[in-house]
This record gives C-alpha cells, structure tokens and sequence, in this order.
C-alpha cells in the first residue's frame, strides 16, 4: 500500500477503524478507548485520544471528506492572504536586526565604543549564545501556549532590545543586549516551522517555507538602502550630533516592536480560531491537514517521543548539517560589510553594493524550493543550491590567490552567490523538519535540536573570520563547511528514501489495511504510524 501525501483530494474508504470518543473525559481512566498497535499500527497503548490526541480530532468527522480542487484552493488562497504577510514582513525585519551590527560597523559603532576587531567577532557571536540558551524552552512554551502569541511576546521584547543598542557605550553593554537580542529572537523561526505545518499541507510546506524565509533577501535590499539614506543624510547635515548608527537602532527596533503589537492582537494561532475563516472553512482547513498525518499539535508532552528523537538517526544528522552550513553564514552575517569593504570601497560605497546580494537571495530562496516542489524533489533540489554558494566562494577565493583585489567585480559576483545561496539548505531542511517529523513532541523536540545546531554554527562563524580585511582563511573554511553539509543532505535524502521503499514493501508483504479513521490525528510519530511516508 503507498501512501501519496501530495493529493489535493482528501478521500478515505471507510474502514472497519475503532471508535473513537470525544466525549470521554468524565469517564474513569479505565474506561478510556486505548489505541494500540493492533488497530492503529501505532504503540501508543495507554495514551487517551481526549488527551494525547490531536486537537483537530475534535473538530473534523472521523471519516475523511473529499474537497475539491476548486475549494482546495480558495482556502489555501485566503490562509495564504491571512498569514504570510505577518510571516514574511516579520521575517523581513528580523533579519534587518539582525544585520544591522553590520551596517553599524561601517557607521562607527566600533570606534565609538571602542571595540577590538576581536571583541566584535564577540559581539556577533554573543547573539547566539542567546539563541542557544533559549531555543529549547521556546519550543517547549510553543507546545504549552498558542504560537502566534507567544513569537508576538517575543517580538516586542526583542524590538526594544534591539533600540537599548543605541544606548550602549562598552563592549560589555553591547554583549549583554546582544545576549538577549538573541534570546528573544529564538522564537520566530521555530515558531515559525510549527506555524507553517499548522496551515499547509504537506506538499505546500517548503515552498512556503521559501517565501517567509525569502524576505531575508528583501531586508538585505531595505536594509541596506534604509542604512544608506540614514548615513548619507547624517553626513550631509552637520547639525545634527546623534551618531547615525544610534539612529539606524533605534528606527530598526521601535519598528520591531510596534509589529509585534500588530502580530499579537491580529494574527489567528491556528485554522480552528482563524475568525476570518467560516465554520465550514475552518472544518476545510483543518480537513485539508489529514494527508499530513500529523495535525494541529498536541499540547500533551510525551517523554516516549523525546526519546525516540534521541534515538532517529535523523536527527543527528539534521543537527550536524545546521552546523556545518552555518558556520559559514555566521561569519558572513557578521562581516559581509567588512569583507565588501576591504576591496577599496566607501562606507556608503559599502552600503549600496550590498544590496544586489538580497536580489539573488530573493531568486535562489523562492526559486530552487519552488524547482524542489514541481520536481518534487526537496534534498536534491537543496544539494543545488548548496553547490552554488560553494562555486561562489571557490570563484572569490581563485580569483584572489595572488592578489586579494584582483578582479574585484568577478570576486563581488562569487560574494552575490554566496549570499544567495547561503540559505537555500537551510530552507529545505526547515521545511522538511515540518513535514517529515510527526508527533508534536517529537516535532518541537527536533525543531530545538535542529535550531540549536543553527546557533552552533553562528557562534562559531564569525570566530572563523579572524584574517581581514581579506578572510583568505575564511573562505577555505566555508568551501570545507558546505561540502559536509552537501554530503549530509544526500544522506537524508538516501536514507527517507530506503525506509520509504522498506515501508512500501512490508505494507506490501503484509496487506497493511486501510488507514483507521481519524488515526491521522492521534499525534502518532513518523516512526509509529505504519501510514507515514517520507517526503523527499
């Protein structure tokens, strides 16, 4: 039996599936309907549906309905409408922040307070210690409240972190806001993973992924030009006496937060309290999840899920990739203005050649995920992209092995690729983290474990860029660091790929039954559910 997870349709033959009640929570524990690996192919003996299931199991009919392809795609269009513009505007400036030490490096936040071109690595790599420290109780929170709620809390109280910057004269003043700036900010992209498995269905989640993550490529161009204006308007006007990279903190942040306002009270957690959804659509809507196999979230924690997260080899290997790819993006976060800057030109000069970068980004973001959902092919698709920013660098590194300045515009279009590319693994994965880990424990456990390599990798990068103004070193660094992560994504894709075919076979073999109704939201992991296929 082969499970597609693409269908647009959502049909089910009707099976000889157990009962399943939802109105059991008065009754004692021993009267609980248990589902076992009998009736479910699952092993969840003792769990009961009302607590360990999904919270869309008690709000769509047991049995599957079949929707349209018609309807399918007027409710995809309007979560569309209601949901990515929150998702990608707030994807937009926390990238903005986070970039934006960079363009203060070049408007004199380094003379200013002081600081060594060591103690600057610091700073950008104290950003993730905070990350780090926090990851996994924000992923832990996000299965205990709502997500939106929670990534808007977050959102306003990094916002005025990223302002107090402006107030900071030291070195140690800038660790500690950066530390928090960290903290806090280790909400969005997790919050956002679980988001997008919440509203799409399988076969939408990367290439949704791609277009929130996209907008990094549009905050490298608003960014840069924002940094340029306020730069240039602080230069030409002699008599204003603020420091200009005060200012850029200062515009940056309050904006931040003003948003996170915005987000918290408007944005819907889910399709069951989206008001701007019916009654019927939001039946849809959730309907439109039951090929996914995984449904809303369940804020039931399970231990047996931690620890068959701990015992996937996935996961090890999603945790060594983040690393390995992102060690090259933290240095290159951190130090893209500088490494601009060393080839002769102004800091306003600076500004503006950064920009072109953010439209490869934007190109290379939404079109490989985009090859990968028509090929539907995600790691391959991913390797692609990997092995583009490897020939950028390779093309910056050749081009300068005798003279650093040789060739400057040929070594700026190996610097475009670079940045263009530098975040198309990372995308695939984080969509694939949405699709292919089921079981809400499990999920948000990954999450944490994948974004903690993340923070790794950035906490290291920017130690790796210590041979400016050129980084010969550090781009023989990123080509080493791409390369593994390339080999890793070949071997999640083989090993998806050989459990997909031993499925298929044993359910073969076997004569694995129709799906039980509703099993598809009792929160079962990837590894339980007999029904689960990987997405490759």
């Amino acid at each position: 039996m082969r499970i597609d997870r693409n269908t647009t349709h959502t049909t089910m033959a009707p099976s000889a599936a157990p009962e399943v009640d939802l109105n059991n929570d008065n009754k004692s524990q021993d009267e609980k309907r248990k589902i076992s690996s009998e009736d479910s192919g699952s092993t969840m003996e003792g769990q009961t549906t009302s607590k360990a299931a999904d919270a869309a199991l008690q709000f769509v009919h047991e049995q599957a309905i079949e929707i349209d392809e018609e309807t399918d795609k007027r409710i995809r269009r309007k979560i569309d409408w209601h949901i990515l513009p929150w998702m990608c505007t707030l994807y937009l400036l926390q990238y903005m922040d986070k970039v934006t030490l960079s363009y203060a490096a070049v408007m004199g936040i380094k003379e200013d307070t002081h600081l060594t071109a060591s103690q600057y690595s610091w700073t950008g790599s104290i950003f993730y210690l905070g990350y780090l420290a926090f990851e996994y109780p924000h992923n832990r929170l996000m299965q205990r409240f709502p997500v939106g709620k929670y990534v808007a809390a977050n959102v306003i109280v990094w916002g005025a972190m990223l302002a107090a910057t402006a107030g900071t004269t030291s070195f140690a003043g800038i660790m500690v806001v950066r530390f928090f700036l960290g903290a806090f900010e280790g909400a969005v992209t997790a919050g956002f993973v679980l988001m997008t498995s919440q509203w799409y269905r399988a076969n939408e989640q990367t290439f949704r992924t791609a277009i929130w993550f996209s907008f990094n490529g549009w905050a490298s161009i608003v960014g840069g030009a924002l940094a340029y204006g306020i730069a240039r308007g602080f230069r030409e006007n002699t008599s204003i006496t603020f420091e200009a990279w005060k200012a850029l903190f200062i515009i940056f942040g309050l904006t931040t937060s003003l948003f996170g306002v915005g987000m918290f009270f408007f944005l819907a957690d889910s399709p069951i309290t989206a008001k701007w959804l019916s009654d019927e659509e939001r039946r849809l809507a959730v309907e439109r999840l039951r090929g996914n196999q995984q449904g809303l979230g369940s804020r039931v924690f399970k231990w047996y899920q931690v620890k068959e997260t701990f015992t996937d080899i996935r996961t090890y290997l999603i945790f060594l990739f983040m690393v390995s790819l992102d060690i090259p993006n933290g240095g290159i976060t951190v130090f893209f203005t500088q490494l601009i800057q060393g080839y002769g030109f102004t800091s306003e000069e600076t500004l503006l050649i950064s920009m072109p970068g953010g439209i490869v980004q934007l190109a290379s973001n939404v079109g490989i995920p985009y090859m990968a959902y028509r090929l539907n092919q995600r790691y391959l698709s991913g390797c692609f992209g990997i092995l583009c920013g490897i020939f950028g660098i390779a093309l910056m590194a050749g081009l300068a092995m005798d003279d650093p300045l040789n060739k400057r515009i040929g070594q700026l279009v190996g610097y475009y690729m670079i940045i263009g590319n530098s975040a198309t693994g990372l995308i695939i994965i984080l969509g694939t983290i949405s699709t292919n880990t089921a079981g809400y424990t499990k999920k948000t456990t990954v999450n944490a474990i994948a974004l903690i390599g993340y923070c790794v990798g950035f906490l290291i990068g920017p130690q790796s860029f210590r041979d400016g103004p050129y980084y010969a070193n550090a781009k023989y660094v990123m080509i080493g660091m791409w390369t593994v992560a390339l080999m890793l994504m070949l071997a999640l894709w083989f090993i998806n790929k050989q459990e997909n075919k031993r499925r298929d076979l044993q359910a073969a073999a076997e004569g694995l039954p129709p799906q039980p109704a509703g099993q598809e939201f009792l929160d079962l992991t990837d590894k339980e559910n007999k029904y689960f296929r990987y997405a490759l």
